[in-house]
């Protein structure tokens, strides 16, 4: 096999650098043919990926492994299907979430990672989500999640924040998400949403609170928001919890916290391949921690498959 690697070494808080250096002498070590490239920008890893798939069209012993954080891995799995590629993608985790490696089953250590990609044999096909937007006329995929709200709120944040890079430097990402939490919780408005089923039927949410499309359990750093997803299933689970008075608020933070919200008798879930759901104000939106901006969405969102480079620590998953 070879390898085209997409390096971020910004991720993690700049981690990302010393993961790469400990991975490029293992390779040379092991005399693993591959090249790599580095992001220079935001959205470099998509062009990366547009440029990669084209020169190995048609290639069946090529893979593109990604070292970063989920939106480096994000920005390259929308390179490669915008390409129309279905070269098969590998990922060592190198930011501050991490949330597809515990989805899918990779280690956190590098070095381990690096073993279940060298590992594999045949690629498995995942799912990954995709989303229309009517109002924008806008496509785009997803791995992770896709929020409108309370959790885009603090993405933008946290994104934002100083103490992130000082939390990702002592491996607390997932403290970067919690602690704009209560910050968010204070601030952020109740807003309109409609959400219409396979069969018709319309579902508003008047107060909408949290609006999470989600591929598999993990959001914000290994928070489990819907615990019963798999990378393996055709499905998405959507997460509606509408905002109640200051107690029940907080009790709902708290599950959330636990990993129980969904299963609260004040949050809604639809599970579906298929889901469509529209909001009637400017609200922050986000794909796989990556910004979408503050926006009106029309959205549908179904599902595909794509292939994936790596054993799962939880193998048992995908048979």
């Amino acid at each position: 096999m070879e390898y085209s690697i997409i390096v971020n070494l910004l991720a993690g808080g700049g981690r990302a650098k010393k993961i790469w250096q400990q991975l490029q002498s293992r390779l040379n070590e092991l005399n693993i043919s591959y090249q790599v490239v580095l992001t220079r920008y935001h959205g470099h890893a998509i062009d990366l990926a547009e440029r990669i798939a084209g020169r190995f069209a048609g290639a069946d012993d090529h893979i593109i492994m990604v070292v970063g954080g989920d939106g480096t891995l994000h920005e390259t799995l929308n390179g490669l299907i915008k390409a129309g590629s279905s070269i098969p993608l590998a990922y060592i985790p190198a930011g501050s979430g991490n949330d597809f490696a515990r989805g899918y089953g990779i280690s956190p250590n590098p070095m381990t990672a690096l073993s279940q990609i060298l590992d594999a044999k045949h690629p498995t096909l995942i799912n990954v989500g995709h989303y229309y937007d009517a109002i924008k006329q806008e496509n785009g995929w997803f791995l992770n999640n896709l929020g409108i709200g309370f959790d885009a709120a603090i993405v933008s944040q946290a994104n934002a924040s100083k103490a992130k890079k000082r939390l990702n430097r002592w491996h607390l990402g997932n403290f970067s998400y919690l602690s704009q939490a209560l910050s968010v919780l204070y601030n952020q408005e109740p807003f309109e949403t409609m959400v219409q089923e396979k069969n018709g039927h319309h579902h508003p949410f008047p107060k909408t609170f949290i609006l999470i499309a989600s591929n598999h359990p993990y959001i914000g750093g290994g928070f489990k928001v819907a615990p019963d997803e798999s990378l393996s299933s055709d499905t998405l689970e959507l997460l509606v919890v509408e905002k109640r008075n200051w107690l029940i608020t907080f009790w709902c933070l708290w599950l959330f916290s636990r990993g129980k919200l969904n299963r609260s008798r004040f949050a809604k879930c639809f599970r579906s391949p298929r889901l469509h759901y529209v909001t009637t104000s400017l609200e922050f939106a986000q794909t796989d921690g990556e910004e979408m901006g503050s926006r009106f969405m029309d959205l549908t969102l179904d599902t595909r498959r794509y292939p994936f480079w790596g054993t799962s620590l939880k193998e048992k998953s995908f048979n």
